[in-house]
């Protein structure tokens, strides 16, 4: 069972990456963005050149691919979902337009062969009472808990988040206190693309690189803030981890094959329950 609970950890701090990212930007733009997986996969890609390319340490690799793949977002947001803000229907008909064209893109660039990353901790392992815990899934775990309370700090002690908040509650007010929206909801959607370009990059010594491979991440993402609530940041964190649990118990005493439906199984039983999610506001 501990080994069950660590997995699905290390697998929900993944997720939460890009949940929190996906509930950022919804709650900002009102748009819900389809193109977050493929940030997610161009975060993972980055890296590979980063530490295959030009051999740059993997850590600084990491910092990078968050900072790369934040400027790209917001390259998108200024160029496609600005026009999209507050109108969900058309935004998120652009956001899947964008996906298919940026992963065609990447495998014009990268090929439809799969591509991996060599992480300094692949051959680390700690055993403590039974329980193997491999040095790369506690990096994930770490690095996630610093991204989340750097974020927390972000949003509820500094003026940005402030703002942040004040856009996303009462828009028209904000603006007659001096902030400016527009330029509110651009760097929310470089924040978000930051999160994902970092959990790209912490999972890709883990997984094969695939053009296809933000996929997944995007529809458990999805499966997150629905759980958690559309646009509460605590139930994305808290449902990416009841999600990656329910998946590693599944593929362990079940079948792999059945952990995604199983996930949609408690989204549906839970909805039916709280038609608002764990968190969401009645």
């Amino acid at each position: 069972m501990a080994q069950v609970l660590f997995n699905g950890v290390s697998a929900g701090a993944a997720i939460a990456l890009v949940a929190v990212g996906l509930t950022l930007v919804f709650g900002i733009l009102r748009v819900v963005n389809f193109a977050h997986g493929v940030l997610f996969m161009l975060g993972a890609y980055a890296t590979y050149l980063f530490t295959g390319r030009l051999s740059v340490p993997y850590l600084v690799a990491i910092v990078l691919a968050a900072l790369v793949i934040a400027a790209v977002a917001i390259g998108l947001d200024l160029l496609v979902f600005k026009r999209f803000h507050g109108l969900s229907l058309e935004g998120a008909i652009a956001a899947i337009a964008l996906t298919l064209l940026l992963q065609n893109l990447a495998f014009l660039v990268f090929g439809g062969a799969s591509r991996g990353v060599r992480g300094p901790l692949d051959d680390v392992t700690v055993t403590f009472a039974g329980l193997t815990m491999q040095g790369q899934r506690l990096f994930v775990i770490g690095a996630a808990v610093v991204l989340v309370l750097a974020l927390g700090f972000l949003v509820y002690r500094t003026s940005f988040g402030r703002a942040m908040r004040a856009v996303q509650q009462y828009p028209s007010a904000a603006r007659l206190h001096g902030i400016e929206p527009n330029r509110i909801s651009t760097l929310t959607f470089g924040l978000g693309g930051a999160l994902a370009g970092a959990a790209g990059a912490l999972v890709a010594p883990e997984q094969a690189l695939l053009p296809s491979m933000g996929e997944a991440p995007l529809l458990l993402g999805f499966v997150a803030i629905i759980l958690g609530g559309m646009g509460s940041v605590g139930g994305a964190l808290v449902a990416s981890l009841v999600i990656g649990i329910v998946q590693s118990g599944v593929s362990t005493y079940w079948t792999p094959q059945a952990s995604v439906w199983m996930s949609f199984a408690l989204v549906l039983v839970v909805l039916t329950l709280r038609p608002k999610g764990l968190f969401g506001h009645e």
